[in-house]
């Protein structure tokens, strides 16, 4: 099989916030693209950066699909706790701009399980809370909804602190799935649970770990994350300058 290597789309999402996931952006518009999936199902969404870059790339591509973030919106000893205005700003941006592809479930992920149809699930992305026995419980509770070509995301695979385990439950996954793991961004692991992969995703999770094309395929993606969240940095320095100089002028 001949590998062909990703090309990471080089615009900047549309909805850039503050996210540990931010550097991910181009990888899920070429994940989206390349899987065109039919239901993506996200659980754990906090400020919807990736819940947004999914739709974003639906709506691009003119994928007959939709979106369902799962969330309490109510923070975690990962996440910390936060106010309401954190689902109220994303519930507004989601529904003035994918209110026909989307939809958010303030619920517990388990809750969530009765309203989606086994098997339906071709994007499943697992970012709640990070400790070990969570995200076990996350991903075999879902399996059940996995179609026969579903691709899952696991976040936060190179976190080693505060309790976090992703990058123990995704070693013992890995050993059992075709995956690929990028490095940046607190690492992301790409699991191909469904057998019936589309070429462009199969090209991806051959590679082998420590190939020259994972390699290149990493770097590339590396760097267009690192652009998006260089860019977001400079927006927000100048944000928080403008607020300080209004704030000492009103003061004036």
């Amino acid at each position: 099989m001949t590998i062909q290597l990703p090309v990471p789309p080089s615009r900047t999402p549309a909805r850039v916030v503050n996210s540990a996931w931010l550097e991910h952006g181009p990888f899920a518009f070429w994940l989206v693209e390349a899987l065109r999936p039919r239901l993506i199902v996200e659980l754990g969404t906090h400020n919807g950066y990736s819940f947004c870059c999914f739709c974003e790339q639906l709506r691009k591509s003119s994928i007959d699909g939709r979106a369902i973030a799962v969330d309490t919106w109510r923070g975690d000893e990962h996440a910390g706790a936060y106010s309401d205005s954190v689902y109220d700003n994303l519930s507004r941006y989601v529904g003035t701009h994918y209110a026909d592809i989307a939809e958010m479930k303030r619920m517990y992920f388990s809750d969530a399980l009765p309203s989606v149809a086994d098997g339906t699930i071709d994007l499943l992305h697992v970012d709640g809370r990070h400790f070990y026995d969570d995200v076990v419980e996350d991903f075999t509770t879902w399996i059940p909804k996995l179609s026969d070509r579903a691709v899952v995301l696991f976040h936060d695979t190179q976190v080693r602190e505060r309790g976090f385990g992703v990058y123990k439950y995704w070693a013992e996954l890995e050993a059992r799935y075709p995956s690929f793991e990028f490095h940046h961004g607190h690492g992301l692991g790409v699991l191909g649970y469904g057998r019936n992969k589309t070429p462009q995703i199969e090209s991806l999770l051959s590679m082998r770990p420590e190939s020259a094309e994972a390699a290149a395929t990493r770097a590339a993606f590396a760097e267009a994350g690192s652009a998006i969240a260089k860019r977001w940095k400079r927006s927000h320095v100048v944000e928080r300058a403008i607020g300080k100089l209004k704030s000492l002028v009103g003061g004036n």
